[in-house]
């Protein structure tokens, strides 16, 4: 399977900063030591999210002493906070109420702040256009006065603006920014930084080092392996030159190596760096980090060969993910128990008379289940049976040598005209033929497994339009193009179930994600509906018959 490592400019949110500048040396004690509690929660809040009431008593006690700094470095950590945990409607309170008191004060430095916190509510919405629209406005950010706060404020917005391009897929325009906000955080000079802007200036820099490294090592046209590997060897120099900053973003440096290393084949050194990434996650605490750590580490020993290491971390990968998964059920499963105890205990007064009467119900229901079940077992063997014979044909199809093809036009029966439903097409006959080419590739390439893929991205990745291949697709498949890709991922599955026996000891959980399905329940609904048996039918009858592999 392919090993799936997007872009990241990792949204931590910590691109906002809040930046403020060293304070003026008449500050009364009360005040500096508020500034002093934002400075330890800004610097300490990295990846993790601070406690709203602390920050809303900080508020209060700057309003109480009449401090305008204090209470707008707080409301904009508020907005911040709110988006990070991705409560969106409380962020634009917050922003509102910022705001408002910086177009008071005319502090353009905090309006800039503001508007990069709302940009990145907008990313988070999908609304990337108005994000763009937002990071491409300079008006407030032209105005800060300070130089190592302004080139770290616009080397931020050039982060942003690098991940809002990648989403929508314009990766040159991402490359530009990237390298963008890298270059003005090294023109910035050190030795103007105050102990604050440091913290800033090495986070940033070591970060975008990193990003730098994933854009040139998973770029679709322009893949530099040799300059991405000089960006992540500058990263993970941090390490030790720079300890304490490098320390800001260490798990997402060395995952990102861990997986540019996968790439490159050095198996031995992306397990190094997950195992790294995976012993700073024990004091941080940060599952999904550990969940991607466990991943890498056990597609790097498949890789390798090593199935008693692979099937390891391929357990402990499984056990987290279904306990993440679990762990966000559980609120919605405790905020019901109490409607279901009011329930029960509404009716125990009638619960004779409902047993009493349901019975013979129960009796006849039985009876009527157990006919029904007997047919639908007789029809599920005969679908089952249908199945391995194709399976058996198909492998020794394979078995059997490939005509050579000898020219363009001899590209299998699915450019036969009799293949193509019956109706008008607007596309070329060679424009046809050269698109079902590449989709022949595509179908043998696995890139179909990629989360999330869409009609747009396959468009891109076969250099045609939207319209073309959904019409191809209609044309010779029969299909729209879900239900191709649904094809193409639940065929992948079965012909790994049937020809590898490992991957009947896998859960249900971890062979949904293996074909680039984001739920369980998704990936059974796309098998029963693509081969009209479960996933976990086909699993226990393979597992039951000698004709298996």
């Amino acid at each position: 399977m392919i090993k799936n490592f997007s872009l990241k400019f990792f949204f931590f949110l910590l691109f906002t900063f809040s930046l403020f500048p060293a304070q003026t040396p008449d500050i009364k004690n009360e005040e500096k030591l508020i500034m002093t509690q934002y400075d330890h929660i800004e610097y300490n809040d990295v990846g993790k999210l601070t406690n709203m009431d602390d920050l809303q008593r900080m508020v209060s006690k700057s309003k109480q002493l009449n401090f305008t700094p204090g209470e707008l470095r707080g409301l904009i950590l508020l907005q911040r906070n709110a988006l990070r945990r991705g409560n969106y409607t409380l962020s634009e309170k917050y922003g509102e109420e910022a705001e408002e008191l910086a177009q008071r004060e005319d502090d353009n430095y905090s309006l800039s702040l503001i508007q990069l916190n709302k940009a990145c509510a907008a990313i988070d919405l999908g609304t990337l256009a108005e994000a763009k629209a937002m990071l491409e406005n300079k008006k407030f950010g032209e105005k800060i006065v300070n130089t190592a706060d302004k080139n770290i404020y616009f080397s931020n917005s050039y982060m942003l603006l690098a991940g809002v391009h990648s989403r929508m897929g314009a990766k040159d325009s991402m490359l530009y920014y990237t390298k963008k906000s890298l270059d003005l955080i090294d023109s910035t000079p050190t030795h103007i930084l105050t102990n604050y802007q440091q913290v800033r200036y090495y986070y940033l820099k070591i970060f975008q080092l990193m990003n730098m490294g994933i854009a040139y090592a998973y770029h679709p046209t322009k893949a530099r392996p040799d300059l991405a590997e000089s960006y992540f060897k500058k990263a993970l120099g941090y390490s030790v030159s720079h300890p304490q900053y490098f320390k800001l973003c260490d798990i997402e440096v060395y995952e990102a190596a861990s997986s540019f290393y996968y790439e490159k084949k050095d198996y031995q050194k992306s397990i190094e760096y997950s195992k790294k990434a995976l012993t700073l996650e024990r004091i941080k605490k940060k599952p999904v980090e550990r969940l991607a750590a466990y991943e890498g580490i056990k597609n790097a020993y498949n890789a390798l060969g090593n199935k008693d290491e692979e099937l390891r971390f391929l357990n402990l990968y499984t056990d987290l993910n279904d306990s993440i998964k679990n762990a966000q059920k559980v609120m919605v499963i405790k905020q019901s128990e109490k409607k279901i105890n009011t329930i029960k205990d509404a009716s125990n007064a009638n619960r004779l008379i409902i047993i009493l009467a349901a019975s013979g119900i129960v009796l006849l229901i039985a009876f009527l289940s157990w006919n029904y079940n007997r047919k639908k077992d007789r029809e599920h063997r005969k679908k089952y049976d249908e199945l391995i014979y194709g399976l058996k044909h198909k492998n020794s199809i394979m078995n059997e040598a490939k005509p050579v093809v000898e020219n363009e036009n001899e590209l299998g029966t699915d450019l036969n005209e009799d293949s193509k439903e019956p109706g008008t097409s607007n596309i070329s006959s060679e424009t046809e033929k050269k698109l079902l080419k590449k989709l022949e590739t595509f179908e043998n390439s696995e890139k179909f497994l990629r989360k999330g893929i869409n009609i747009a991205y396959l468009s891109n990745l076969l250099n045609t339009n939207p319209k073309y291949l959904s019409e191809v697709i209609k044309n010779y498949k029969s299909q729209n193009f879900n239900t191709y890709i649904n094809s193409l991922r639940i065929n992948y599955i079965v012909d790994r179930l049937y020809n590898d026996p490992k991957y009947r000891e896998y859960k249900i959980s971890y062979l949904a994600e293996e074909c680039g399905y984001a739920s369980s329940q998704v990936f059974v609904i796309a098998f029963k509906k693509e081969k009209e048996v479960t996933p976990s039918y086909f699993i226990n009858q393979l597992n039951n018959s000698s004709e298996a592999v």
